[in-house]
């Protein structure tokens, strides 16, 4: 039951996926309402650590790399951690010692309590 239930909701992961890659490869952010807006942001007039992700994923697409990174850079860090978290989670052997090792590391708690750290360090220093 469990494998099917992985593999169920990795099909839906990367429905969601492709179909997130192709509304940002196709719509500017910008210029379309359907698209939310920050509620951080709209109430407080504060830049949440994901507000510019929207417009940083369509210049992403776009080629448009350094602007992509001006808007939101933090993107550009957690990434490549979500994409592993989601390989460790959903696609590598679990029985294997090394994924273990691995999931231990990037999901313990010294990853979680540095990851916090950046986070919150990226939001206060973009909002001086």
């Amino acid at each position: 039951m469990k494998r099917k239930y992985r593999i169920l909701v990795g099909g839906i992961l990367i429905v969601f996926i492709l179909t997130g890659i192709y509304l940002y490869a196709h719509f500017d952010p910008s210029g379309y309402a359907f698209f939310p807006k920050c509620p951080v942001y709209t109430i407080t007039g504060y830049k949440c650590p994901g507000c510019g992700s929207q417009r940083a994923f369509y210049n992403l697409f776009q080629g448009n790399y350094m602007t992509a990174f001006r808007y939101n850079p933090l993107m550009f860090i957690l990434i490549p951690y979500i994409i592993f978290a989601i390989y460790i989670e959903y696609i590598a052997n679990m029985s294997s010692k090394r994924i273990l090792r691995l999931r231990s590391i990037f999901y313990g708690k010294w990853a979680v309590l540095i990851l916090a750290v950046v986070i919150i360090a990226y939001t206060m220093i973009r909002n001086t």
